[in-house]
């Protein structure tokens, strides 16, 4: 266990030191919060005066903004850019090979280099998720049990959003190129995860389809228990629900994952 451990663990550590190298890609994504938000902020500033103050939802406007600023901090710890496009150009180009002759789970691999290829974003929004509190004392973190649900729920949320990705990837073992799929993927969930829009404010017709999906608890779910908009009663099952629904997407990913090497030719072209 403890081998393992530290094999994982070094591919994090080599990650890391990469990131490092491209510090402007924690520049380029902050800059990309700063002007969505600043976006965000002049519609719903439009909004909310045409309306005289009322209540969106139960939002007022400083509610609001803070949550869809977490909301886009959130989304962008979960970025799978750089590990999906490898991993599909390993199954294609017949790069997979190298994996398959040593001693190494693709699967932990690549949620290694996932988390190591955000760990700049995470040092980076961690700043800024710190300083949230002192900045709107009243809107987010107002107890301790926030702090710590927020945490939980994100862990979960960044490791069932890499168990999606690994499952779409894997579908390149019989199309070849999935690049399109998991492009229209990032910018559906962009919507229907909360990331710029709260689920609040969705119809409940469309809300009902979107609770059926692991989609809610990528997102809204550790901002509703950040801003304190989900009551402490319900946390579980919300809890218990995120952990079902990434027991589930890591059974389907790595049962395609299995189903397509054996499918895997082992050669590009």
């Amino acid at each position: 266990m403890i081998g393992v451990i530290k094999k994982y663990s070094a591919v994090i550590r080599m990650t890391w030191i990469q990131a490092l190298e491209y510090k402007a890609n924690s520049m380029v994504g902050t800059f990309a919060i700063v002007t969505g938000l600043f976006i965000e902020y002049l519609i719903w500033k439009l909004i909310f005066a045409s309306r005289q103050g009322e209540l969106v939802n139960g939002f007022n406007f400083e509610s609001l903004i803070v949550y869809i600023f977490l909301c886009l901090i959130v989304g962008q710890l979960k970025s799978s850019w750089v590990t999906s496009s490898q991993m599909i150009e390993d199954i294609r180009e017949g790069g997979l090979n190298k994996y398959l002759i040593r001693p190494i789970s693709y699967y932990a691999y690549n949620f290694a280099l996932f988390i190591g290829s955000n760990s700049l974003f995470y040092l980076v929004y961690s700043v800024l998720i710190i300083a949230l509190p002192f900045v709107v004392p009243a809107e987010v973190f107002q107890t301790s049990p926030q702090i710590f649900g927020f945490l939980f729920t994100l862990l979960i949320s960044i490791y069932l959003s890499y168990t999606i990705y690994f499952s779409m990837v894997c579908l390149a073992f019989w199309f070849g190129e999935v690049n399109s799929l998991v492009t229209s993927y990032n910018l559906g969930m962009i919507v229907l995860s909360g990331q710029m829009i709260p689920l609040q404010l969705f119809p409940e017709s469309a809300l009902r389809i979107i609770n059926m999906t692991p989609l809610p608890y990528l997102v809204d779910l550790p901002v509703s228990i950040a801003t304190g908009r989900l009551p402490v009663e319900d946390w579980w099952t919300k809890i218990i629900g995120s952990i079902v629904w990434a027991i589930i997407m890591t059974f389907v990913g790595l049962s395609v994952y299995r189903k397509g090497i054996r499918h895997y030719e082992g050669f590009g072209g």
